[in-house]
Order: structure tokens, then C-alpha cells, then sequence
């Protein structure tokens, strides 16, 4: 089995493989991150690094893109069977969905036609597609360059998002984050007019109120023959950046509603493979509204396999035509990532009513981690170990020393 990466995504996935009997191989820019560390890594495949290839990798350039086909192919020729391949990102899914017909020929892999994969990553375009098939989605104008802003920021509603139409190719001025929240038509518009060139890149939405424990995500397997397999449901809990980032702390939750609106538009878009769709509750009118969807597992997909539904073992006997049976999920199964709870604690965790004694149940208590796994602790003491010097450096250049 392939996966690309070597971060927590990559971890999950070779460990709930791994735990299955099934080599891991990765595929890097170069080594990094603790997935090296485990038990469950065999070697990693290392594309060039070069910064002149560097959007290659990210779809924008189709003669770097030959490149990296070049080596996949020359990589999977290696093995008696075809490999399966697994994405991570955004950017090696787009890679994957363009380039399919090379790669099957070294490869087995959940297909999802350029097409398709277009609609579901344009923010934009999803929500005219949700709102073609009675799925609930937040008011949504997408940008254009000869939009009057001034216009729409007296139109729209308040508080509403910025956020970039195709959030892995727009550069975004505000870091991490990748939003800008506007609660007044003045800083709608002055946002605009400091950024000019994010019209036509980005789009206006709705901002539906409720914390980050009322975002919840639905992450299916639909198989080769258009059933859906395995699912799973998650609640949410704490996300970082704060209110629009990655879940660092959540669980599984049985939710039949969330449930029935995620294939609803799983089969209304007539989609193969595995497939992680996220809604957001708004508590005023009972609904879940489409947030967004993405075509590959979640990052903290080593939850499925903790709770009982291994989604990534599932997928991979779908692909290699092996019997297996899916389970229902666990509930009340927590993931963290400690990193980045940490840091949400330290921003918003006195201000939600956290006190350090709940930071330390909530990390004591939970079930699946990140990194931490008693079978396999290598990754975790690697991680520990990277995180000491980073702050020894950091101390270090704030005394002059480095």
C-alpha cells in the first residue's frame, strides 16, 4: 500500500492498515514527520523537492506532473501486484483524478472524475449543486471580478465568511486561517478593497451561529459497484484555528440525520470511493447545512479504525477484491491531536469554560490519538522529541543564543 505523506493523515491510514498485515510505503518530498518512526512504515519513495517543481505537485504545472508520474509508475512496476494509493491532500487527489488512466496501470485506487472532483472542490459550485438537490447550505455568493462590492456588502447577511473558492490554490492574506469573518457591510467591503485580487477568488457565505461542537462530519466508503459500505459519524468538539479550522479534539456519535444528508448528496452526485462531508447545525431551524466535502479521509481518519469501522481496510479490500465486513461504529470514541488541543487551549479553552484540570481529563480520557499508540509508541516519543527542540530553539533565539 501507498500513501502519500508522512504526517498524522499518512499515520492514520498505515496504522489502521498495518494493523491488518498490510505493508505501508510512503511518498514524500523528502523524510519527515514521525510516520518514519512506526512500526507499520516500510520505506518511503522520495519525489523531487526542488522549488521549481514545487506547484507541480499541487496540479498547476502538467509537465512536473509527468514527472511525478514518471516515478509512480517506475515505483509501482517494483511490486508483483498492484499497490493501492492512498491520498492525503488536496493537491494529490487532483493529481490522482487527472492522471488515472497512467496510473492504473500500476495502480488500484477509488476514482473520482476531474469532472466531479471540480464540483466538489469549488466551494462555489457545490453550493449551487446542493441547492439543485434539496441539501441545505448556507447562503453563498461566489465572486466575480465585476462584482459591485459595495452592493452586496449592503445585500448580504451578517456575520458572513470569506473564504477562498479553491482553498489549496488561492494565496489567502490571513495565514492558518484561511477566513475572514465580516460582522458589518463596512468590513465586508474595506476587506475587499485591501484585497482586490480575491475577487473572482473567493466567495461570500453565511455564517451559521453555533460552536465548533456543532460542526459534525459524515465519512462514508461508497464501493466499486455504487453501494455504500462504511460510514462513520463525528462530532466535532474543539477545532484549531478556532471556529474554522481542523478538529483537534471530537468523537464518534451516531447521527441519522447527518447520516441521511450525507448520502443524500453522495448519491446525487453519483460518487465512488471514499468521501468525508461536512455540516454544521443550526440549532434556530433543526438543519444541518453543507459546509464542505473532501475526497479522501479526513486527518484524524485513525479514529474509524479505533471505533471499529476501518475505513482505510475496508476501502483497501473494496480496491483488491478481498471480503470483509463492516461493523458498526463505537460511540463516545474521543481523538485529539495533544499539538494543536494544546494550542487551542492556551486561545479559547479558559474563555469555553476549560480549566486546566479539564484539559488534563479530556487528554487522559481519550481513546485515539494523533500520534499515541500503545502498540506502536515510536511515533509519539518522535513527535515529543521534535516538539523539545522546537522549544529549546525557540528560548534559545529569544536570548540571542541562536
Amino acid at each position: 500500500m501507498f500513501v502519500e505523506g508522512l504526517d498524522v493523515s499518512a499515520y492514520g491510514i498505515a496504522r489502521s492498515l498495518g494493523r491488518e498485515g498490510v505493508p505501508v510505503y510512503a511518498l514524500n518530498d523528502r523524510l519527515r514527520d514521525a510516520l518514519q518512526f512506526s512500526r507499520y512504515y516500510r520505506k518511503c519513495f522520495l519525489y523531487p523537492d526542488d522549488p521549481t517543481q514545487a506547484r507541480a505537485y499541487a496540479g498547476d504545472s502538467v509537465a512536473n506532473e509527468d514527472v511525478l508520474l514518471g516515478l509512480l509508475l517506475q515505483w509501482g512496476r517494483q511490486f508483483q501486484s498492484k499497490p493501492v494509493l492512498f491520498a492525503t491532500s488536496d493537491w494529490f487527489s487532483r493529481f490522482v483524478s487527472n492522471r488515472a488512466k497512467e496510473l492504473a496501470a500500476n495502480f488500484l485506487f477509488h476514482w473520482v472524475p476531474p469532472e466531479l472532483f471540480t464540483t466538489i472542490i469549488d466551494k462555489g459550485k457545490m453550493a449551487r449543486f446542493c441547492g439543485q438537490h434539496g441539501i441545505r447550505v448556507p447562503r453563498t455568493h461566489a465572486t466575480t471580478t465585476d462584482d459591485d462590492m459595495a452592493r452586496l456588502a449592503r445585500e448580504f447577511p451578517y456575520p458572513c465568511l470569506v473564504k477562498p473558492i479553491h482553498r489549496y490554490t488561492t494565496a489567502f492574506p490571513l495565514g492558518t486561517a484561511k477566513v475572514f469573518v465580516a460582522h458589518r457591510p463596512g468590513e465586508l467591503e474595506t476587506f475587499f478593497e485591501l484585497h482586490p485580487q480575491l475577487k473572482g477568488a473567493a466567495l461570500v457565505q453565511e455564517l451559521i451561529e453555533g460552536g465548533d461542537d456543532q460542526v459534525f462530519q459524515c465519512t462514508a466508503l461508497v464501493d466499486m459497484q455504487g453501494e455504500i459500505a462504511a460510514y462513520s459519524t463525528v462530532r466535532k468538539l474543539s477545532q484549531y484555528p478556532v471556529g474554522y479550522g481542523s478538529m483537534c479534539y471530537g468523537r464518534t456519535e451516531r447521527n441519522e440525520e447527518l447520516k441521511g444528508e450525507a448520502f443524500k448528496l453522495l448519491q446525487a452526485l453519483g460518487y465512488k470511493g471514499l468521501g468525508s462531508l461536512e455540516f454544521k447545525y443550526r440549532r434556530s431551524d433543526g438543519g444541518y447545512y453543507f459546509i464542505e466535502m473532501n475526497t479522501r479521509l479526513p486527518w484524524y481518519n485513525g479514529l474509524f479504525a479505533d471505533a471499529g469501522v476501518n475505513l482505510a481496510w475496508l476501502a483497501y479490500c473494496d480496491l483488491t477484491g478481498q471480503k470483509s465486513t463492516a461493523r458498526k461504529q463505537v460511540d463516545c470514541v474521543t481523538w485529539m491531536s495533544f499539538q494543536n488541543y494544546s494550542k487551542w487551549y492556551g486561545e479559547a479553552g479558559r474563555r469555553s469554560g476549560t480549566n486546566a484540570i479539564g484539559f488534563v481529563k479530556s487528554v487522559a480520557g481519550s481513546k485515539s490519538y494523533a500520534w499515541w499508540n500503545r502498540s506502536d509508541p515510536r511515533p509519539f516519543l518522535a513527535t515529543a522529541g521534535y516538539a523539545a527542540r522546537r522549544s529549546v530553539g525557540a528560548v534559545l533565539r529569544r536570548l540571542g543564543l541562536r
